[in-house]
């Protein structure tokens, strides 16, 4: 296996485990239904999951786009101190991501 594929699901796994604990045991949302919030954070990855798994091209390059969405929200959210771990967490897997994301493109690209 590549590293430029661990990096990137390190990352990926991280970021959709990270997300599916954050929306429903860590700091759950009081104004919005719990369904509604896992929709808008986790669903969005698993929508290039297929073609992660099976290497495709396209799909690297829409992980690196949804990593910057992740890491908006987490400078974002580490002002709060009750959310800072969680915050903390989500800058350094959206950085995996995308990192290794660029990197796999690279390492296609030259064959």
């Amino acid at each position: 296996m590549n590293i430029t594929r661990v990096g990137t699901g390190v990352g990926y796994f991280g970021l959709l485990g990270l997300w599916l604990g954050w929306s429903t045991v860590f700091a759950p949302a009081r104004h919005a239904p719990e369904a509604l919030v896992l929709a808008v954070t986790a669903l969005p990855l698993l929508i290039p999951l297929r073609g992660f798994l099976y290497d495709r091209r396209g799909s690297y390059i829409w992980l690196g786009l949804f990593s910057l969405v992740y890491f908006i929200h987490g400078v974002g959210a580490v002002i709060d101190p009750s959310q800072r771990l969680q915050a903390g967490l989500e800058i350094a897997f959206s950085l995996c991501l995308f990192g290794g994301s660029l990197a796999r493109l690279r390492a296609k690209e030259t064959g």
